[in-house]
């Protein structure tokens, strides 16, 4: 079975969000392995320099990514699939012998040049601009649609 590490930057706090946010999570419980590590924020200081912040969230990022997993870095830059495409792809992990898949969304100021170098795809869920924190639902409702997508359930029409 293929298990899942959402890695992300700071707690939700927004309530809605969270109840969102937990819904999806428990629902892909049925079908996957799944589980979140939630890092710190860094916050620019005065004497930092630019990119400095970023690349300390990517460091702590980057610790939590098991030295085998497979990768996927969500970045606006990155491929964009429909959901049927997204089923296909977990399927094909799991068909090649991939275990553990590690996805990364950043925090505020996105994803650091060390993420997207370690990443084995880098994934955008939109052309539009989400919220880091909008982000986390969108990808968790998405992969909860490829799941059913892939088991036959009625929830993708």
């Amino acid at each position: 079975m293929l298990s899942i590490h959402l890695i992300w930057v700071e707690k939700t706090r927004k309530p809605w969000l969270k109840k969102g946010i937990d819904f999806y999570l428990d629902r892909l419980k049925h079908y996957l392995a799944v589980r979140v590590s939630e890092v710190r924020p860094r916050k620019k200081t005065g004497g930092m320099r630019p990119g400095e912040a970023m690349r300390c969230e990517a460091e702590a990022l980057l610790r939590a990514v098991s030295d085998r997993a497979f990768v996927i870095a969500l970045d606006a830059g990155g491929k964009m699939m429909d959901s049927p495409r997204l089923a296909g792809l977990l399927t094909r992990m799991e068909e090649t012998g991939t275990r553990d898949l590690a996805m990364i969304i950043g925090g505020s100021m996105g994803l650091a040049p060390e993420i997207l170098s370690r990443a084995d795809m880098t994934l955008s869920l939109s052309p539009m601009t989400f919220t880091h924190d909008m982000t986390r639902l969108i990808l968790l409702e998405q992969l909860y649609r490829a799941c059913t997508i892939r088991s036959g359930q009625p929830y993708h029409h």
